[in-house]
């Protein structure tokens, strides 16, 4: 019942941010970080009506998804080493963190093998924080321009994590950067990709991210508590 309550008034938090935009709360998903936590807690989650859980670790999202009922949604969204890229499968939802060259590349060849289309993000690093990874905001449209060579990759939209030590007026500057960032993308290649897809905000910064446009927030500790 602990988690049903705190699932509740996160999703009532949702709707408040989104209604204060001038947003539809339902174009809002919250996705709850489920790392580190146990399956069973999970599926009290699942329980009280939660589908989409994301998962830092490959391994640890291997272990946990035949536990899960399976019309869960699970979300990768821990940088993803190219050497456990060879472990994901068709019960992947969305990839948060393609942020290099690499990683690309071992995608679509993944997907080629097992005949799938990876749906991703691409990880910007904007607010410059030299302990983040992520591309800078002026190397993304040659990124994008380099994925349109890659069949088995689906780019969704961006993704960013805020700076932890900033106030919140520069928080909203982050988040706004991005969502620029991406309508002049947008505009740059309309046929090309939606980039409808904008997973920015976490526990302590989601609703300054709704208010700036963020269609994913991924909230961990103030579902599960802290780890």
């Amino acid at each position: 019942m602990e988690i049903a309550h705190k699932l509740n008034k996160i999703n009532q938090r949702i709707y408040q941010a989104a209604t204060k935009a001038g947003r539809d709360p339902r174009k809002v998903k919250l996705l709850a970080v489920s790392k580190t936590i146990p399956a069973a807690v999970l599926l009290e989650a699942y329980k009280a009506g939660q589908q989409d859980f994301a998962e830092n670790r490959v391994q640890e999202w291997l272990n946990k998804v035949p536990e899960l009922p399976a019309d869960c949604y699970w979300h990768i969204i821990g940088r993803l080493q190219t050497n456990k890229v060879k472990y994901l499968d068709q019960r992947v939802s969305l990839i948060h963190s393609l942020d290099r060259l690499a990683l690309l590349k071992r995608l679509e060849e993944h997907g080629a093998r097992r005949d799938l289309v990876w749906p991703v993000l691409v990880q910007v690093n904007i607010a410059r924080d030299d302990a983040k990874t992520g591309l800078l905001r002026e190397e993304v449209a040659d990124f994008l321009i380099e994925a349109l060579n890659y069949p088995h990759i689906r780019v969704n939209g961006l993704m960013t994590i805020g700076l932890f030590e900033a106030d919140i007026q520069e928080t909203r500057g982050f988040f706004r950067d991005l969502r620029r960032l991406r309508d002049d993308l947008k505009k740059e290649f309309p046929k090309e990709f939606t980039l409808n897809e904008l997973s920015m905000g976490m526990s302590q910064d989601f609703e300054i991210a709704i208010e700036e446009g963020a269609t994913i927030v991924r909230v961990g500790r103030e579902i599960f508590g802290e780890r």
